[in-house]
């Protein structure tokens, strides 16, 4: 099978996930509990709904969201130890903090304001177009909704998918530069950006089922995109087909051992038989 096709990919995590998945699902767990908890503070910390709660309330969950980087690139970490064959264990979640995390934070301030960038469509339809009380002016609203809806989607699309591999990069290379990573990451997926969206995609039905599931089939799915997406950064590295080639080459040479222990042993085998006729010739 072809290293550059999502079947691969998928087929490859799912390979490595068996007998793994308690670890993964607790690592994923633990990531998202961090937002989780941070969403929740922000709003114990900072009630009400006046601009300067609110205001006070984001700056907080980013902040949060940007510590969150960091256990979400340890955990990658961990995800490329499981598929290297290194030892890994939940504590690797923790590995970034250990290392040059400020290269973290320093992406991720990035990302997340190219991610506030492309909201803002959706935050001026939001914020500054009025519904109005009549069915006609919210049948308008909506409608500049969908397109600036539309707009968010192609701006993420443009502004955050050539940096997909960043975090992964940094979960490699912890000497590498923010900012270097981020350039390497766009560098990287000239020419993938493509398979990547394609990748995202094909992971909607087992969302919608994971949501019908009461969302409890998120449990298994988060983990499993995450490591299939981790796949793919493998792909584009070039450190799946190696590890393809070393796989065949191995196979083969497990083989060639086989037939000459074979051949030695069909060989051993007439040695045996003319010593036999030998000995019966003496005798008679």
């Amino acid at each position: 099978m072809n290293t550059g096709q999502r079947k691969y990919w998928k087929t490859y995590a799912k390979a490595h996930l068996r007998g793994k998945w308690g670890i993964a699902i607790a690592g994923m767990l633990a990531v998202q509990g961090i937002n989780l908890l941070g969403n929740f503070m922000a709003v114990l910390l900072f009630p009400g709904d006046s601009t300067i709660t609110l205001v006070l309330s984001e700056i907080f969950s980013f902040i949060v969201s940007l510590i969150g980087l960091i256990f979400s690139t340890g955990y990658c970490y961990m995800q490329l130890n499981i598929y290297r064959g290194r030892e890994y264990r939940l504590g690797d979640i923790l590995h970034m903090f250990h290392e040059q995390s400020d290269h973290v934070l320093t992406a991720g301030l990035v990302v997340a304001l190219l991610n506030t960038v492309a909201q803002i469509p959706l935050y001026y339809v939001i914020y500054m177009v009025d519904q109005g009380t009549t069915v006609e002016s919210l049948m308008r609203w909506y409608k500049i909704f969908l397109v600036a809806a539309v707009l968010w989607l192609v701006l993420s699309v443009v502004l955050t998918v050539p940096f997909t591999l960043v975090f992964c990069l940094l979960a490699d290379y912890p000497e590498m530069k923010g900012m270097e990573a981020l350039k390497t990451s766009a560098r990287m997926m000239k020419g993938h950006m493509g398979q990547y969206l394609i990748l995202e995609l094909s992971f909607l039905p087992l969302m919608f089922l994971s949501m019908i599931s009461m969302y409890i089939g998120f449990l298994w799915l988060i983990p499993y995109m995450d490591f299939t997406e981790t796949a793919f950064y493998l792909y584009v590295t070039g450190e799946l087909e190696e590890q393809r080639l070393e796989q065949e080459r191995a196979a083969r040479e497990e083989i060639e051992q086989r037939l000459v222990s074979a051949q030695e042993d069909t060989e051993r085998d007439f040695d045996q038989a003319d010593v036999n006729s030998n000995d019966y010739n003496s005798e008679a």
